[in-house]
């Protein structure tokens, strides 16, 4: 009888020890996730070149990447795109801490042969292409006549809301 007690008490002290350790296992996750949320608030938006860089870099932090197709060289849109939006102060500084970059230029027939143009289906340029570290498409858009750096920037944070909380 004292041995069922015993084996009683033991279960249950072991029992604790159990779900104290899983619960102990989920702190990690918040700290990490906060970890990343402060790791994505420094990031500081540039147009880099690597899609593979760039997913490492989304997996750390959290933030969307934003895949640029253009052709500056030959496409009028591109270039409004560019100078309009892409190269004012207030998308630039708008998109710190929100997205990774990552620009793909293009000749005027080569974009239609380019691995990451299938991938995403770039039928046109410019194409602007949100995906998440996994290559996941989360949304897209282009040069549209009328819209602010700032709608830009908007519209990029609606795929990065943790990060861009304090923005």
């Amino acid at each position: 009888m004292m041995n069922r007690h015993f084996i009683f008490a033991l279960c249950t002290v072991l029992g604790f020890s159990v779900s104290g350790i899983s619960m102990a296992q989920s702190v990690p996750t918040d700290k990490e996730a906060a970890a990343k949320a402060a790791k994505a608030a420094k990031v500081k938006f540039r147009w880099g070149k690597s899609l593979k860089s760039a997913q490492k870099q989304a997996a750390e932090t959290g933030l969307p990447i934003v895949l640029l197709f253009t052709g500056t060289s030959w496409c009028g849109f591109c270039v409004k795109l560019e100078k309009e939006i892409l190269s004012k102060k207030d998308f630039k500084q708008g998109m710190d801490g929100v997205a990774i970059g990552v620009k793909f230029e293009f000749g005027s027939s080569d974009f239609s042969k380019s691995k990451e143009a299938k991938t995403y289906n770039i039928t046109g340029v410019p194409a602007m292409v949100v995906v998440d570290a996994e290559g996941k498409e989360l949304g897209r858009t282009g040069y549209v006549p009328g819209r602010t750096p700032a709608q830009y920037v908007e519209f990029f944070k609606k795929y990065a809301p943790k990060a861009a909380e304090g923005k």
